[in-house]
Order: structure tokens, then sequence, then C-alpha cells
């Protein structure tokens, strides 16, 4: 019998790691995944021991080496949680076991030193973006401030895929998508930026070389063979960040193409050719070959909001759903269907954990508007429309740069309520469109791998092979039309709370 060929796809996220192999249509033929731990040691603080993320690749390779024995691999493909600090001496051991992650806040202050010694407007045309402590750059400052001995003893710092490909190659590189998370990449020359290492006090010499997602840094070492069960010698690319991967996974490829990513938290992102220089927006570097950057909005508490608000008041719904064989959100999402477009006057801003750059981390959660008519269905029904309407702000901002969207590809979680999605249509006033079978930022990783080693053409054509798409919404013209009212006073709303939200946040302290 024929033994499959394809691509091995690792993907290491913020509680666990997966490993799959896929064909070469994007198929997934066997995965594995292990949860790991996050230290969270103060508030704000979000730390993870590295050398976890490589057992569980080991362990996760090995189980689907054995469900798929004799498994042709044509070429490996990391992408990983972005932004994290993972300092490595120069025999590339760990000096530390704390990589600061993405989520980590700490460096807040070194944000605002940074903000307030810098021309805001030359920053943005340097960067892309506004200073914030997810970027690594400020991570490294702040060690270089608070651990001394780490960043002295540290001959290179690597991100979460770059350690990965570290352990499998012995190579350290970086690609595009997370030198443009630093806060230390020139966004105009795509380089190392000698003027912000010099203004954050890093280092340019402990940073590793930059190659395109798709490039092959090297393959598979004789004592990584030996571990993982992989093959010496097997070829293996830099990969990207997980966010440029899951995008590349749902098709986006082309300027002017846009996601919607409504997990625990929710995304809106769209393919623009350069940055937007706006600092309402974010920006990273797209994992296609040649160029080309992701604009978005985020919002920490999209589906995150619906699922507190599950947990928190649906006690008896959800033993009503259990018993009845279905999922909660299901039954609630019947709830919620019952209910006419804009919650009869209900609003919910979901900002349980704070805003980035449209409002600040003191923004809270609100449902106004409440009256004795409303039920669990209304409140429902105004999370799902909550999330949209925040997220129609940085659509609006994009679009407002002559970007033209003319419909939104919707994945993860929130992408599975047809609700949800016809909600989103209406607010958005953009076709939504789903995915079939969709497997994450595992299928954007294989897709690097395979243009590594020339199983694919360019991106484009490894996209018509890999990426099928399943139910389109149309919005409805009426519904539209009382969406774009509401939508309005959510914005008003939104705006006119900022300042209430900072003295309450005062009053906290």
């Amino acid at each position: 019998m024929t033994k499959p060929a394809g691509l091995l796809s690792v993907d290491i996220g913020t509680e666990s790691g997966r490993v799959a192999f896929l064909d070469l249509e994007g198929r997934v033929l066997a995965s594995s995944s292990r949860p790991y731990a996050l230290r969270c040691p103060r508030p704000g603080w979000a730390e993870q021991d590295p050398e976890l993320w490589w057992e569980s690749t080991v362990e996760n390779i090995r189980d689907v080496l054995a469900t798929l024995s004799g498994a042709q691999v044509l070429a490996v493909g990391v992408g990983g949680q972005m932004h994290a600090t993972v300092p490595v001496d120069r025999s590339g051991r760990l000096v530390s076991r704390d990589a600061l992650l993405w989520c980590d806040k700490r460096s807040a202050d070194q944000c605002a030193a940074v903000a307030a010694q810098a021309d805001e407007g030359e920053m943005l045309r340097l960067t892309g973006n506004a200073p914030v402590p997810a970027w690594t750059g400020f991570k490294l400052r702040w060690l270089k401030e608070n651990q001394q001995e780490v960043y002295d003893r540290a001959e290179a710092f690597l991100t979460c895929k770059d350690y990965l490909n570290l352990r499998l190659t012995g190579e350290r590189y970086t690609d595009y998508s997370e030198a443009s998370g630093t806060y230390l990449f020139d966004a105009r020359t795509r380089r190392w930026s000698p003027e912000l290492c010099d203004l954050l006090g890093v280092d340019p010499s402990k940073l590793p070389p930059i190659v395109e997602s798709s490039s092959v840094i090297g393959s598979v070492t004789a004592e990584a063979a030996k571990v993982t069960g992989l093959p010496k010698g097997t070829p293996v690319v830099c990969g990207g960040g997980d966010m440029m991967c899951l995008l590349l996974g749902a098709g986006i490829t082309l300027p002017g193409q846009a996601c919607d990513v409504t997990g625990t938290a929710a995304d809106v992102s769209v393919y623009v050719p350069q940055p937007l220089y706006d600092r309402r927006l974010m920006h990273l570097h797209h994992v296609i070959p040649g160029g080309g950057w992701i604009s978005f909005g985020i919002l920490d508490a999209g589906g995150g909001s619906y699922k507190w608000f599950r947990d928190t008041f649906a006690a008896a719904e959800v033993a009503e759903a259990r018993a009845a064989g279905i999922s909660a959100y299901e039954l609630l999402n019947r709830k919620a269907q019952d209910v006419p477009a804009g919650a009869e006057g209900l609003f919910y801003l979901p900002y349980l954990l704070g805003e980035r750059t449209l409002g600040t981390s003191d923004s809270r959660g609100v449902f106004f508007g409440l009256t004795p008519r409303h039920t669990l269905g209304h409140c429902v029904r105004a999370i799902m429309e909550g999330v949209a309407y925040d997220l129609r702000q940085s659509l609006d901002l994009i679009e407002a740069e002559g970007i033209r969207i003319e419909e939104v590809r919707a994945v993860g979680g929130g992408a599975r309520s047809p609700l949800w999605s016809s909600i989103k249509a209406d607010v958005y006033r953009k076709t939504i469109v789903t995915l079939k079978n969709f497997e994450g930022g595992v299928v954007g990783a294989a897709i690097l791998a395979g243009l590594g080693v020339g199983v694919y053409k360019d991106a484009s054509e490894a996209v018509q092979r890999v990426v099928s798409l399943e139910a389109r919404y149309e919005p409805d013209a009426e519904r539209a039309a009382h969406y774009e009212r509401a939508y309005r006073v959510f914005k008003s709303l939104h705006d006119g709370l900022q300042p209430l939200f900072k003295e309450m946040a005062a009053l906290e302290r």
C-alpha cells in the first residue's frame, strides 16, 4: 500500500500545542494535542516555560507518526503564539525558563516612557503601530531594566516558533510576521531599525536574521530526529505567527480580503499593501511571500463574553442542553434567534478585559438599556450584536483609507453559529462566508511548508487546493438599516463612557 506523503504542521498556542499531518489538499490525516501550564505570578503578568512547548511538540510528533506509520513528511512548518521572549545562549540553551507571553502587560511603563519620549507620528511611520505592551521590544526593555543578568547572558532572543525551529534544526531565524510585532522593525525597509533599537535600548545583535516565512532555514538534526522520530534531513521552513498562519489557512492572500476570527478573543483582519498608519489599528506583516500587511482591530473578550455569560447566568440552560444532548450554545442561540434585531433596545459593550487601541485598558463590560421585558435571549443577542458593533469600528477605519471590502470570511467558534454570522452580515453590511472543515493555523503552517519545498507554486494556488468555502450570509436590507441606527448609538456609548471608565479605574486603585 502506498504510504501517504504530506506536510507536518506544528501549532503552539497559549494553553496547548498541536501537531497535524496534512495531505497536499489540506486534509488532516492525523493530529495530536497536549495542554501545558500558563503562569500568572502577578496581575498582568503571563509567563510560560519554553521547554513545555518543545516537550509537547516532541510527544505530539511521535503520536502523529505512530498513527501514520511510514508516512512521508515532505517538510515541517511551525506556527506559534506571537511576541514571546525566549532568551538563549551561544549554544542554544535557555537562559531563563520564564518567557514573557503576548498577553503579558508588565512593560506598560516602558511603553509609556517611549511614548513620552518619541514623536507619535514618526513612530507610526516607522512601525505602523502604536506602542503597546504586546510588542516584543518593550518586553526586552523590561528585561534589561529588571532582569539584567538574563538580558546580558542572552546571545539571542527568539519567539515561540523560532525556539522550536532552533530545537529542530539548530538554526536561529525569525520571519517578517514576528519581526513586525517587535516595535524594532522598520515597516518601510523590512529590516531591523537601528533607530528603534536605540530608542528602546535593545542591542540589535541579539535579534535573529529575518527571512520569508516559507524559507527553508535548515533540516531536522540527528538529535531532533532521535527524539521526535522525524527522518534526519527533513526540511524545516521558518513558519510564522499563529494569527498570520490562521489567516493564510482561511485563504487571505489578496489585498482587500478580510477575515473575522471569533474565538475567546475576536478580531477582524484585512490584507493591505502597506500599514495604514492609524494608531487605532494594529498591523503585522503577513506570511505571504513577498510582502503585504494585515491591518486589524482586536477585542480581547469576544467569544469570551458569551462564555462568561453562559457560565455565570445560564446554569439551568446548560443543564437542559446537557440532558437534551446538545451544546449549551445551541440552546442559547435558539433563544436569541427569537429576539428581534437590536434586542429591543438592549446594548452590550464587550469590554470585560478592557480595550487595546479603540479605547483603554480601563474599559469594562456594560449592559445598557435593561427593562423588565428583557430575557436571557435578549442578553445573548445583545452580546452577539455588541461584538459585531465593536469589530465594525475597525472595518470602518480600514475602509476610510480607501480599502474596498466586499466580503468577510468568518472562522473560529463564532462562525459555527448561523445567527451570529447573519448578525455580522447585517451589521457589517458585507457578505459573510464560512469555511468547510476549518482547521485553524495548522493549515497555514502546512501551506508555508509546502511553499518552501515547491509543493505549491504560490500562495494563491495553495489556497485554491486547500481552502473550501461553505455557507454565505447576505445582509438583509431591513435589518441592516435598523443596525445602522443602533450602531451609531453603540459608538456614542463607547466614546461617552471612556471618561467614566477612567474615573472608575481610579476608584479601584
